[in-house]
Formats: C-alpha cells, sequence, structure tokens
C-alpha cells in the first residue's frame, strides 16, 4: 500500500501492479478537501469550425494518417494513491460519474484491477525517472518519443496512456512490426484499433492546497480516459478544463460542454473509424446541451 509519501518508488518494485486491485489509502493528510462545484459558463453559440479546432489541438495526432484514436475498451476501474481515504474515494466515484455519463463503461466491482491510476506524490518527474529505472511495467510499453514528452514535461502533473494496436475485432498480431490482415480498410473504416489498456496520471501533492477534489477529478479524467494534452486558457475558444494548471484562477474547475461532449463523441462511434472522424460530432452535442431559447 502507498501513503502519500512513499510515492510511486513502492510502486515500482510491485513486479504485478497492473493485475492488482487498487483500494483508497488512508494517507498522512487526514484533513477532508473541500469540494466546490461550479457550474459551467454556457456559450449561447456552437461554431462548428472553432470546435473541430479546438479538438485538434488536445488530441496528440496519430503516428499514422487515419489512425483510430486510442480509448478504452475494457470497463474502467479507476485506482487513487496518495489521498485519505475519503478524498480518494471521491475522486474514484467523480471519475466513475463521468465515465458513465460519457457512455463509457466501467467496472463496479470491489476490488477491480485499477487501469486508470490516478497518483499524489512529492515530485512527479523524480517518480517517473525513478518508474523507468526500474522498467515498471507501467512505462514499459511507452514508445521512445512518448517517454521522452513525458520525462521533458514541466509542471505539477505528469500523464500518459498505455496504448495497444489490436485489429478491428481486438485480436493481437505478432511480429516486429506486428502485420494485421484486412479486407475492410475504407475511408470510414481502419484495419486496426487502439486500445487504451491503462492510463496514469501523477499529480503533485502541493495541488492539494489550492485546488479542491472535483477540479483535480475532472481534470484526471480528460488527461486518462482520452488522450489529451493540456491547452491554454487563453488559446481555446470554448472552456475546458485542459487549461486548469495553465491558469488556475480563471480556469473551469469541472468538466465543461466542450469536455463532456469531446468523450462522448470519442466513445460513441466504432472503435476502428479513423481519427478524424470520431470527434466529428462534438458541435452538435455541445449544441444539444445548450438552453432552450424562450
Amino acid at each position: 500500500m502507498l501513503t502519500r509519501k512513499s510515492g510511486l518508488a513502492t510502486l515500482a518494485r510491485m513486479a504485478c501492479l497492473a493485475a492488482l486491485p487498487l483500494a483508497p489509502q488512508a494517507a498522512a493528510q487526514d484533513r477532508a478537501d473541500p469540494i466546490v462545484v461550479e457550474a459551467d459558463r454556457q456559450q449561447l453559440e456552437v461554431d462548428g469550425g472553432e470546435v473541430r479546432s479546438q479538438a485538434r489541438a488536445v488530441t496528440p495526432r496519430g503516428a499514422v494518417l487515419g489512425e483510430p484514436l486510442a480509448r478504452f475498451q475494457d470497463p474502467i476501474c479507476p485506482g487513487v494513491w496518495g489521498l485519505s481515504a475519503a478524498s480518494a474515494q471521491y475522486i474514484i466515484d467523480r471519475i466513475y460519474y463521468n465515465a458513465e455519463a460519457a457512455g463509457i463503461a466501467v467496472d463496479l466491482r470491489e476490488g477491480c484491477a485499477a487501469n486508470v491510476i490516478v497518483a499524489f506524490v512529492d515530485d512527479p518527474q523524480a517518480e517517473f525517472a525513478d518508474m523507468v529505472a526500474g522498467r515498471h511495467q507501467l512505462v514499459n510499453g511507452l514508445s521512445f518519443d512518448e517517454r521522452k514528452r513525458v520525462r521533458e514535461t514541466r509542471g505539477p502533473v505528469l500523464a500518459w496512456n498505455i496504448v495497444a494496436t489490436r485489429t478491428r475485432d481486438g485480436q493481437d498480431r505478432d511480429g516486429r512490426p506486428p502485420v494485421f490482415e484486412s479486407t475492410e480498410i475504407s475511408r470510414l473504416n481502419a484495419g486496426t484499433r487502439r486500445d487504451m489498456l491503462a492510463s496514469v496520471i501523477m499529480l503533485d501533492t502541493d495541488l492539494l492546497e489550492d485546488l479542491d477534489g472535483l477540479a483535480l477529478a475532472d481534470y484526471a479524467t480528460m488527461r486518462t480516459l482520452a488522450r489529451t494534452r493540456p491547452v491554454e486558457q487563453d488559446a481555446a475558444a470554448y472552456r475546458t478544463v485542459l487549461s486548469l494548471f495553465d491558469d488556475p484562477v480563471r480556469a473551469p474547475q469541472s468538466l465543461t460542454d466542450f469536455d463532456r461532449a469531446y468523450l462522448a463523441s470519442l466513445y460513441s462511434g466504432r472503435a476502428n473509424q479513423p481519427g478524424q472522424l470520431a470527434l466529428r460530432d462534438i458541435g452538435n452535442r455541445m449544441e444539444a446541451a445548450l438552453p432552450e431559447t424562450p
């Protein structure tokens, strides 16, 4: 079991952690984090072009043109380290809530094996370096470029996803590089899909002094249930919690209409549809969420 002070150095020494259930941890921090809910400021017009531009900005480009976007195929099971039991359970429940609202399958069994990992540590960069040095399985699946991206990230948060390429039916293929056979490749259907096997986000414990559980849980939702990247507050045409650490004062403190529409759009279509088609209905979903005109 990990406490707030032990960090992920202990995690790196656990041989089979990804297959083990994660439970909320009792930490040195016993205070209950205040939970403050802020309503998203609705925008009364949705510009489809601006929405698509922002979706591209927060979505890392695939290695192959037309590659499907990565998403979980197995039900998600969140696990949290480094918080009091009550605070950890709040974040777990909030991620479950966000996932179900977006149509993402969830594993509600007690003791389920965590594949969405939220860890509060004293030094995320040092912890990641320890995991790489220890060849931990939660980093072994990362490509050289992805490891480099995480290692060079500055700031209080590190996030990454373990992703595998499979056939459209979910089968693995051997070989280096793997070979996939398909007769159904077209402009609307890729021959493969990208399965997210696990997602990890590490947050500096100092963040607990300034941000409440809702903001941290919703930010973790957007970084773990989808392959996304942060965006600057002033560069976003539509408000998004992904700008939280660019401007913690002015940025949204919970999922916005854009964020909810992004996740729902990502998970609503076929797993093997090309990436450029996966997010095409974000604008329509945002418009559907607008209040009716009197």
